[in-house]
């Protein structure tokens, strides 16, 4: 009897799931749009791609053998509609004015902050949840702010020659991750975590950003993973995956601070410095948000946010930066140093950023890095939860989650002739239409409503840290390739390079 009652549920769920995937294919709303049955069929098309090919993350590149067979617009998975054409960026990723985008739930969950900007869905929620601590990222705050970044500077100066001397060379994702981290903590969180004091606690940090990263591509296919480690002890996470203790860790890092945050507020400390600019009391200062939103676990993924993706991507673009200095120091680098003399006469001086902003070279370079970086290589999906979104013939179901990549927008061969080259010069000798159409396509932290908050800091630290570094120092690379070391190759969440790679490693010029 037992045996026939499972052979009729085994039986009912092989009917089901054949249904399942013929309504998906044939009989759903996007079944008319073009792309591989397969993917249409089950999200396992993806999970194929990004956890079973070698080196890991391929779907990226899966993406683009798609458009290149179906056209500009793809349907990769049973649910969800992918753009590639530049000229369509402002319809989908846009301001409130032009449309509603609430966020897709599986990319929302996927850090584990569903309650922090990042994650939050709904459009009207995450307006109300941003505006409370956009002030603090705003250019006037980080222009106060400009000693912090030249102290940590001073600091990351001071280890990197310290490491060369001792070691015979430095490695720079890893200082770069430090000083970057450093600055955005004491920039605005309750306490700075001193990643320059501590080589081997940087090193630590280094390791949970990465396993934040590594863990991307499981957590893309399978929401509930990170949410579950988040629930479980960190003591039990170790013994079956280190990496997902890492990344809870930093997340009871957070939780502490947001509760230290809440005690500070509640026993009226209002006159602490601290409090002007510290993103867990902006926003239990703020009277626009109900008391429920001001939570200790709440609040602290806005941290987990802040300190991963403003330390990580910033510190990323810093390194590639160095690399393509330092492989043209005879060329491009003599240029930029006698730009960089014409504010810094001294090499201890520390001009503003405004300064440093009229700088063309140092603009440019900047600028190539952050196109050529293009660290975010995952794709965002938004919904229309409204009205149905128009791409040339097609009409896009409301509801329909719809995504582009910002990493191919910055490689656009139109608008970029040979995209893979470091060029800074592109940006210099461009006529007047030419620079349009590249600063249209130039969208290292996105664009619309939910354009990355933290794009005035990661300014000031490369305008500072660059022009401070090749001003005050004499480098050149040490063991470091471009195919190794620099160019990404695997999807997760961020690009990540070969997995061989010791980073970005410089030592003392000779000369």
């Amino acid at each position: 009897m037992a045996l026939f009652i499972y052979s009729c549920l085994a039986g009912a769920f092989v009917v089901y799931y054949i249904g399942l995937l013929v309504q998906r294919v044939y009989f759903h709303p996007l079944s008319k749009f073009p792309g591989p049955k397969l993917a249409a069929a089950t999200g396992w098309y993806e999970a194929y791609f990004d956890l079973f090919v070698r080196p890991g993350g391929q779907f990226m590149v899966e993406l683009q053998h798609l458009h290149q067979v179906y056209g500009p617009i793809v349907r990769i998975n049973p649910h969800e509609i992918h753009v590639d054409d530049t000229a369509w960026l402002d319809t989908l990723y846009t301001g409130p004015a032009n449309g509603i985008r609430d966020k897709y739930p599986p990319a929302a969950y996927l850090t584990g902050t569903p309650r922090g900007i990042f994650g939050t869905i709904a459009f009207d929620l995450h307006r109300k949840r941003r505006g409370a601590i956009s002030a603090l990222f705003s250019k006037a705050q980080a222009t106060q702010e400009e000693p912090i970044i030249y102290d940590k500077l001073d600091l990351l100066i001071e280890r990197v020659n310290t490491q060369i001397a001792r070691d015979g060379f430095a490695e720079m994702r890893a200082n770069y991750l430090a000083f970057t981290t450093d600055t955005v903590a004491d920039y605005c969180l309750e306490k700075c975590l001193n990643l320059l004091h501590d080589e081997q606690k940087a090193l630590e940090w280094q390791e949970t950003i990465s396993a934040l990263a590594n863990t991307a591509p499981i957590a893309r296919q399978w929401s509930w993973v990170t949410p579950l480690s988040l629930s479980m002890p960190i003591w039990l996470l170790n013994i079956g995956d280190p990496k997902l203790a890492r990344i809870v860790g930093l997340h009871r890092t957070m939780e502490f601070q947001a509760k230290e945050a809440i005690k500070a507020h509640e026993s009226g400390e209002k006159n602490d410095p601290k409090a002007k600019r510290n993103i867990f009391r902006a926003i239990l200062a703020n009277p626009s948000l109900p008391d429920f939103e001001k939570v200790y676990d709440r609040i602290s993924q806005e941290g987990v946010v802040a300190i991963a993706a403003g330390g990580e991507t910033t510190g990323r673009a810093l390194a590639t930066a160095t690399f393509f200095l330092l492989e043209n120091r005879t060329t491009l680098l003599p240029r930029l140093q006698e730009e960089i003399k014409s504010v810094m006469p001294k090499v201890d001086d520390r001009p503003a950023v405004k300064d440093l902003e009229k700088l063309p070279l140092l603009t440019a370079i900047i600028k190539e890095t952050l196109r050529l970086n293009g660290l975010l290589t995952s794709r965002f999906p938004l919904i229309s939860p409204q009205q149905p979104l128009q791409y040339k013939d097609w009409v896009i179901p409301a509801g329909t989650p719809v995504s582009m990549t910002l990493r191919d927008v910055l490689n656009d061969p139109e608008a970029f002739a040979n995209p893979r080259t470091f060029d800074p010069d592109r940006w210099l000798n461009a006529d007047k239409e030419k620079l349009e159409q590249m600063n249209r396509n130039f969208v290292p932290f996105g664009r619309g409503s939910r354009m990355c908050l933290g794009t005035h800091l990661a300014w000031a630290e490369m305008y500072i840290a660059l022009a401070s570094i090749f001003r005050r120092t004499n480098w050149d690379l040490y063991d470091t390739t471009r195919e190794k070391d620099i160019d990404i190759i695997r999807d997760c969440f961020i690009g990540e390079v070969d997995k061989t790679s010791k980073g970005v490693r410089v030592t003392a010029a000779q000369g």
